[in-house]
């Protein structure tokens, strides 16, 4: 009886301390502030919803007058049936990217429990670091096409690298999979061929050839309509500008060297991981094969490979981590029963320990976004008042779903030196025409002046709205109308 309350009381605390990560892991995703890469993607979706066009101001490679085109049409599409679905706002959209990245993580470790068949603890442990770690997290805490490219990257490694047959697992799904791929991101397809070479790799045999070739023709024919279509539409070009513009590009804020990486900071911690689990594999070698030291040597290959892959054509930014992270759990896993006595318990206290620090971190990211909250309720009620429905406004990107919903045209891109940072001029993405009609601008105090250089004209400064009560800071909001 007590032996069976003891194996009560750590599956309750099991559940309960994966209860809480999840709980403040999608809090933090749907209260963080939007950003540039989120309102991307959203914001031709919710103009589809809302006017009937697919259109967007919120891309400097693409006119706001003219029909979107600027990346893939997946993730717009969905999200206009999403908004018709339960209406637009920023919880709807973020409850979107929560449901597909939590999906990503259901997938994973149900492949992971019928392969591996970890302990309670082991899969508890994995399933609080997947949902706090930056590496995987970003997907919902910075809200991109990352949860997409997760959960797609799962269903092909359960249908694929499984021991279940038929129709559906052997050929339709991985061909299916290859043209999603290709309708929801041009930058993941490469790590897309990359996963079946390994699953080929790791279970060298007909069956997994004809998923990897089955993968690559998917990814050729959806190509082949996305160029048909989008030639059709006459935004092909839009597509190629903006899908190039990052080549060769570097970071000019990183030391010279290195300006092709932004990393998150758990991912030399997994790296760090490696090492130990490979240290202690070198010690077993009498004991053991060299086969037990393949998953710890191919986790620090993907720590270095993929970073220096991208890095080669463009810039390897943070949110690309998943792609080093999702192949080196899979690796620990594998490699964790070999692991002896210390190297486990070093194992589990790195981990608890990057834990930690991720949640204070968090903790600090809430705290400000709380405080932007209440500031962008006080900016659109200042707005509101003022300004007519359909009135434009230059804001930033923060204020999106706000000043959306108040039924105001926002244009989030009108500093010249964001365009010409990626070859384009202003004419570009904000048209004279367009820019005369902003009559009002909500900018922090930082990105003022180039906004008003930009705009042009007579202004005068209506107000601001201090960000803290310890006198003047960069992140005040200032609100500017025309003279």
């Amino acid at each position: 009886m007590l032996i069976k309350k003891e194996k009560f009381i750590t599956r309750y605390a099991q559940y309960g301390s994966v209860g809480v990560a999840l709980i403040f892991s999608l809090y933090y995703a749907i209260i963080n502030s939007p950003w540039c890469d989120e309102i991307a993607y959203v914001d031709p979706g919710a103009q589809l919803f809302l006017t009937g066009r697919m259109v967007s101001t919120a891309w400097i490679t693409n006119s706001p007058e003219v029909l979107w085109g600027s990346s893939n049409p997946g993730m717009p599409l969905l999200f206009a049936g999403w908004f018709k679905l339960i209406g637009f706002g920023q919880l709807q959209a973020r409850f979107l990217f929560c449901i597909l990245h939590l999906l990503g993580i259901y997938f994973l470790f149900q492949w992971i429990r019928q392969r591996y068949n970890p302990s309670g603890w082991s899969l508890s442990l994995g399933l609080v670091a997947t949902l706090l770690l930056p590496s995987l997290a970003n997907a919902i805490f910075q809200c991109r096409l990352e949860s997409v490219a997760f959960l797609l990257s799962m269903l092909f490694i359960s249908y694929t690298w499984s021991d279940r047959g038929g129709y559906l697992n052997d050929y339709l799904a991985p061909f299916i999979l290859g043209i999603l791929t290709i309708f929801f991101g041009l930058h993941f397809t490469g790590f897309f061929i990359l996963v079946s070479g390994a699953v080929f790799l790791a279970m060298p045999s007909r069956r997994t050839f004809i998923h990897g070739t089955l993968l690559i023709t998917g990814i050729l024919l959806g190509f082949s309509i996305l160029y048909l279509v989008y030639t059709q539409l006459g935004i092909w070009d839009i597509f190629i500008a903006a899908r190039t513009c990052h080549y060769n590009r570097y970071l000019d804020w990183v030391p010279i060297g290195w300006n092709r990486f932004n990393v998150t900071f758990d991912l030399p911690i997994l790296a760090l991981l490696s090492v130990v689990g490979l240290i202690s594999a070198l010690h077993q070698r009498h004991e053991l094969s060299p086969r037990a030291w393949l998953p710890w040597i191919t986790a620090l290959a993907t720590f270095v490979f993929i970073p220096l892959s991208i890095g080669f054509i463009g810039i390897y930014y943070g949110s690309y981590s998943w792609m080093v992270a999702l192949p080196m759990i899979i690796c620990f896993y594998q490699g964790a029963p070999t692991l002896k006595a210390w190297a486990r318990k070093v194992f589990i206290s790195i981990i608890l320990i990057s834990l930690v620090i991720a949640v204070i971190k968090t903790a600090k990211r809430i705290h400000t976004a709380h405080i932007d909250s209440k500031i962008k309720v006080k900016v659109t009620e200042i707005l509101t008042k003022k300004l007519n429905k359909n009135d434009s406004v230059a804001a930033d990107f923060s204020l999106y779903y706000n000043l959306v919903e108040a039924g105001l045209k926002i244009y989030p891109r009108t500093s010249i030196e964001d365009g010409l940072q990626l070859g384009f001029t202003r004419e570009k993405f904000l048209p004279e025409m367009i820019s005369q009609n902003i009559n009002c601008i909500v900018s922090k105090r930082k990105k003022s002046p180039p906004v008003l250089s930009t705009l042009g004209g007579d202004w005068y400064l209506f107000g601001e709205i201090p960000f803290t009560a310890n006198g003047k800071s960069d992140e005040d909001y200032q609100i500017f109308f025309r003279k």
